[in-house]
């Protein structure tokens, strides 16, 4: 069944929200750090904290989304949210200090967080029925191609006309990306504006069968726990590439940082539409087992090998490590708990990815301040990444053994 008109525009759309909110809010960040900090004459870590800020309100706004949504025409929402996260990326180029750049930091993560991946999940879940998974995998695909896209063009408006005007570049980008789904996008449930979810067949009563029900179900309280860890330690690796530039430039490699960046937001697009394919020929434990000693390999090349072309690699390699904390945590929710199960479980564990995200991207950055080396943090993602896949395995032994399925 091919994808046209007007779905393939809500699917155009979303990939526009993915780009501005995850994509640039969180996907460029790092370009920033060092040029913020050597202006404000504060250490790596206090510059990278805007980002941790950020994404710690993306994950709050996230959880505000439904009930705004459901008080708020949709239209109204997406213009009001584009307004403030693009209008505070704006201010920040404007501001005195970090002070001012926390505060702003919060609003833009808010409103980014309002539109980010909850309310493009929650609109491809209206609007589709046939092919959901593979619409949802492109969606939060660009995210990454975000960065891949617009590195290469922010990182030379920094060179050239500093971090602040690479800013009002990246609020200009934020506006426009947001813009057609503003116009586009009438509400998040297409009955609302008569139009037949696609792939529907039958009465409108089948999406309920698609989805699940809402009827409460019991999940094993120590199996969440481990879901919710696996996602924590899991997305914690996801905090380095933003500090790639600085890795590039302190072992002699500065020219390397924006390629690096690219590379690695190259294999988040890539790596989340390779992943979803595996998914359904091998299962997710397998596919996050296989990702894990990729990502793992990455690390050691970037750790030995330290040239140019190994280290664009390595970087494209690292950034597989993004499916693994969305694809890979969506599908192994899914298979763990059951559809039901799952719609607990994952909003969870979806706000531990993000949180875990935000500290992280802190605790490097002064991780570096205080040792003047990245290495200690590779070496420590590392065994992360390890304890994240035998947390995988635990889950689906619990799970098998009877004590977890909500089916």
């Amino acid at each position: 069944m091919k994808i046209g008109g007007r779905y393939l525009a809500v699917v155009a759309c979303m990939c526009g929200l993915s780009m501005a909110t995850v994509g640039l809010l969180t996907n460029v960040a790092g370009l920033f750090f060092t040029p913020m900090a050597d202006d404000f004459g504060v250490m790596r870590g206090s510059a990278s904290l805007t980002l941790t800020i950020a994404n710690t309100c993306v994950a709050l706004g996230g959880l505000a989304t439904h009930r705004i949504s459901k008080a708020v025409p949709l239209r109204v929402m997406l213009l009001v949210a584009t307004a403030v996260m693009a209008g505070s990326t704006f201010l920040m180029s404007l501001a005195p200090n970090m002070a001012f750049e926390y505060v702003l930091s919060a609003t833009r993560g808010l409103a980014g967080g309002v539109m980010g991946f909850v309310l493009v999940t929650m609109v491809l879940n209206k609007w589709f029925v046939a092919q959901l998974g593979l619409v949802t995998s492109i969606a939060m695909g660009f995210s990454g191609l975000a960065g891949a896209l617009f590195t290469p063009i922010i990182q030379p408006v920094i060179d050239g006309a500093g971090w602040r005007a690479g800013m009002v570049l990246v609020a200009a980008l934020q506006a426009a990306l947001c813009a057609p789904a503003v116009l586009l996008v009438p509400a998040v449930d297409p009955t609302e504006v008569g139009v037949r979810p696609f792939g529907l067949v039958g009465d409108r009563e089948n999406i309920s069968a698609h989805h699940g029900d809402d009827k409460p179900v019991k999940v094993d309280q120590l199996l969440f726990a481990g879901a919710v860890c696996y996602a924590v330690l899991g997305a914690a690796a996801t905090a380095m590439p933003q500090h790639f530039p600085g890795y590039a430039e302190e072992v002699g490699l500065a020219a390397t940082g924006a390629a690096m960046i690219s590379a690695c937001m190259v294999a988040n697009t890539v790596g989340k539409i390779v992943m979803g394919w595996m998914i359904d020929r091998i299962g997710a434990l397998r596919s996050i087992t296989v990702y894990t000693g990729l990502v793992s390999a990455a690390i050691v090349l970037l750790l030995v090998l330290r040239l140019p072309a190994v280290f664009i690699v390595g970087a494209f390699f690292y950034g597989l490590c993004y499916a693994r904390a969305t694809v890979g945590l969506t599908m192994m929710c899914r298979e763990v708990f059951g559809n039901r199960g799952s719609g607990i479980v994952y909003p969870v564990a979806t706000l531990g990815t993000s949180i875990s995200n935000a500290v992280f991207s802190a605790a490097l950055g002064y991780a570096y301040d205080l040792t003047g080396t990245y290495t200690i943090s590779l070496v420590a993602l590392f065994i992360l990444l390890v304890g994240s896949v035998v947390l995988t395995f635990w889950c689906y032994r619990r799970a098998v053994m009877g004590t977890g399925h909500a089916e």
